[in-house]
């Protein structure tokens, strides 16, 4: 299909779908995803404008990515597939909801933010003019404004101690940048959306991951959607930044394992 996104699938049994963040593409699930598919069936999309959906055409906007995640789904045929968003992959997720394309039997919200700036109600969010003046850079200098956002992915400590990771490499190649337009479109929407009514829309088992030391996602929103969202269970990781699926790979995916109840294959497809 010339409309479908580009994705990885490894492994099998129980479909999960893992949706990057701004300014990222598949490539940052690596290690992870390997790690899951000992477990079940793992689907990487690269969104649209991102990785290896660079070219293709069309605004992103988070309406567009969710509809194209949607589409994914049917395609392979995995209705019953369990969602993981990281980052403005919760937004998506999020957006889902509202579309009324959402019929993931499961979730999992790792660092997100249903509305990633504070707003007069809502004291969980960056300040607007931060998101402002991140949007104007990536729109004057791309390369400087995407080494601004990589430097908040992860605390100090995190960016020593995880150099040498292949995802956390991945994360920091701004050769596989997206599209400057996609990063725009994508960014503007982080800025104007606000998603929060569409948690209470939330019925199936959700696990929410969230870093203690999130710069970018801070974590009162990790608590804010834990509140919103009934019978919702929490991890708040101390000493944690905003890519907790590189820096504490192994506790999140025993978590996901036991919050799906997923066993280990002798072996992976």
């Amino acid at each position: 299909m010339a409309d479908l996104i580009h994705h990885h699938v490894k492994g099998s049994g129980r479909p999960l779908v893992l949706i990057h963040g701004w300014g990222m593409h598949a490539g940052v699930w690596q290690g992870f995803s390997d790690s899951l598919a000992q477990h079940c069936m793992t689907v990487t999309p690269d969104l649209r404008g991102h990785g290896g959906s660079r070219t293709m055409p069309g605004i992103c906007f988070f309406e567009q990515h969710a509809r194209d995640i949607a589409a994914l789904i049917e395609y392979l045929r995995i209705p019953d597939a369990v969602l993981a968003g990281w980052s403005m992959g919760v937004s998506i997720i999020l957006k889902m909801f509202e579309l009324g394309c959402c019929r993931a039997p499961a979730l999992v919200l790792i660092s997100g933010n249903p509305s990633l700036v504070r707003r007069d109600d809502y004291e969980s969010g960056l300040a607007p003019a931060v998101v402002r003046r991140l949007h104007r850079q990536v729109q004057r200098d791309y390369p400087a404004g995407m080494q601004t956002f990589l430097d908040l992915l992860c605390t100090p400590e995190e960016h020593d101690r995880f150099s040498a990771d292949p995802a956390y490499r991945a994360a920091m190649d701004t050769v596989q940048r997206p599209d400057r337009a996609a990063a725009l479109d994508s960014l503007a929407c982080l800025q104007s959306e606000d998603l929060r009514p569409h948690l209470a829309l939330i019925n199936a088992p959700t696990l929410i991951v969230h870093g203690e030391r999130d710069g970018i996602c801070l974590s009162d929103a990790g608590r804010f959607m834990h509140d919103s969202i009934p019978g919702s269970r929490l991890l708040m990781l101390p000493d944690t930044g905003h890519m907790p699926f590189v820096s504490r790979r192994a506790r999140i995916v025993e978590e996901i394992t036991k919050f799906l109840g997923l066993q280990q294959h002798a072996a992976y497809d």
